[in-house]
């Protein structure tokens, strides 16, 4: 966690805000998006249901595919235990207010078709997604794990009446390549699984053969450890890639060809 807590220090002092961006496409979404601090319609209902899992201490048979995984990166979660209970997920592995809230924006400033996330979790951070779209011409694709937390998952789902999203359980490193020729185009994606070098550069590479020009590409936690900062290192460096902004939490990617290549830090 000191290693961590340095590298964000090292981040901050490096990176700029909006005046040191001089992109048109960048400083819009910089300004209008990431900067935004309005509170929308659906963040009340949405952290009221993070509270009530908060408060659930209901016990989860939780199935983990390596270190590293959505469900052990917080090194708060200790017990060896296959058992963890709900409030300890929505507290150490379900995504963050300020990463969902800045992921609704997002969803409904590019408004996007289709949208796949790997790592449902509890569906917080998918509930984010799908109440920023509002649209059940919008088709949300989310891949969990674990058989137990995506049941959950699918509570909140049905809870907060969300009809167009589609959940597929069992271990991403298998479903994600026999489910992914079966998709249309992505729109948006939120990679959100293990976080680890070797399946986030393989899950990255996967899933660029669904994406086109205007796609938009968010990656969690690229500061976590040294192999996701290898890994986005190596992400941003790509042919495909034109523009990337790490906001240290999350890194952003596009694929726009009208744009130079530009790689911007930027608080967040």
């Amino acid at each position: 966690m000191l290693l961590y807590a340095l590298n964000y220090l090292y981040f901050y002092l490096k990176a700029g805000n909006q005046h040191a961006v001089h992109s048109p496409f960048v400083y819009k979404l910089y300004t209008l998006v990431v900067q935004d601090k309005k509170k929308y319609y659906a963040f009340s209902e949405l952290e009221k249901l993070r509270q009530e899992l908060i408060s659930d201490h209901t016990e989860l048979e939780v199935t983990d595919f390596g270190a590293g995984s959505k469900h052990t990166i917080s090194q708060k979660i200790t017990t060896n235990s296959t058992k963890k209970s709900i409030s300890k997920i929505a507290r150490y592995s379900a995504t963050t207010t300020k990463k969902a809230q800045l992921l609704f924006r997002l969803v409904e400033y590019f408004k996007p078709k289709t949208i796949l996330e790997l790592g449902t979790s509890l569906g917080v951070s998918t509930l984010f997604m799908a109440l920023a779209a509002d649209n059940l011409e919008t088709q949300i694709i989310t891949f969990e794990g674990c058989p137990q937390i995506a049941k959950k998952a699918k509570e909140n789902f049905e809870e907060l009446k969300q009809n167009n999203i589609e959940i597929i359980i069992g271990n991403i490193d298998k479903t994600l390549s026999k489910s992914l020729p079966s998709f249309p185009l992505l729109d948006f994606v939120f990679l959100d699984a293990n976080h680890r070098y070797e399946p986030t550069i393989d899950y990255f590479n996967q899933i660029l053969e669904k994406c086109h020009n205007d796609t938009i590409i968010i990656l969690d936690d690229i500061h976590w450890s040294a192999g996701m900062e290898k890994a986005w290192k190596q992400i941003i460096e790509h042919e495909k890639v034109t523009v990337s902004i790490d906001l240290f939490q999350l890194g952003l990617i596009f694929l726009r060809k009208e744009q130079p290549k530009q790689h911007f830090k930027l608080r967040f």
